[in-house]
């Protein structure tokens, strides 16, 4: 901190206001005093008492000013002040900077652990994907198949009781080839009409629980679920 000509006049009004207020002080006290006059009877030990006396009085009211040790300007004492102040404050700042750095390694250490960590989980969730899917298309496989072979097998053992009951009919035949073209497009088309040809085969199937009827058209017939 620059010590100025300015500062320093300002620090003298200071203290000369304050040693005139001092000495305005000890006025008022000495000329508030009792004065004692010397008689011509008083002895030298009387006086030499009243000299001690004063001398004391004096000394318990007026307090030594110290001088204050104010750096003087473009002086060594003012630049080694400001360059210790100044490596303080370096000093400051660099354990700072330290602090700072030390925080920042820390963070980028977090940040480094969590990306190995999201790197690990994401890797896990695809495998966890292509087991998933892999399980899923096997088991649609196997369902397919499965649906396949009940299929086929229940259509054989219907066209058994075909040829059984209707024998030589091609009509029956061919419902039942509409009924399963209908349930194996599935959707809107999975319904068929029923003509009038077909109605006592309708009721055949009907009670074999093979077919149902549409739950708002009984004119529209489809096969029934197989699983």
């Amino acid at each position: 901190m620059e010590y100025t000509l300015e500062d320093a006049f300002e620090t003298l009004k200071g203290k000369k206001a304050e040693l005139e207020k001092n000495i305005d002080d000890l006025i008022n006290k000495i000329s508030n005093n009792e004065v004692f006059a010397l008689k011509p009877s008083s002895s030298l030990e009387d006086v030499k008492m009243k000299q001690d006396r004063l001398q004391e009085s004096l000394r318990n009211e007026i307090q030594p000013v110290e001088s204050a040790d104010y750096p003087i300007l473009r002086t060594s004492a003012l630049r080694l002040e400001v360059i210790t102040e100044m490596e303080v404050d370096i000093n400051n700042m660099q354990e700072l900077l330290n602090s700072l750095q030390q925080k920042l390694s820390d963070i980028q250490e977090d940040i480094a652990y969590l990306k190995n960590k999201k790197n690990g989980l994401d890797k896990m969730k695809e495998a966890y994907s292509d087991n998933v899917e892999i399980f899923s298309n096997k088991t649609y496989e196997k369902e397919v198949v499965l649906t396949k072979r009940i299929f086929k097998e229940v259509k054989e053992d219907l066209y058994t009781v075909v040829d059984t009951i209707f024998p030589g009919n091609n009509g029956f035949k061919e419902l039942l080839a509409a009924l399963t073209s209908a349930y194996v497009k599935g959707g809107d088309d999975i319904y068929i009409d029923i003509t009038p040809d077909v109605l006592h085969y309708v009721n055949f199937l009907l009670e074999a629980d093979i077919i149902q009827y549409h739950r708002n058209d009984k004119s529209k017939i489809k096969m029934t679920e197989l699983l």
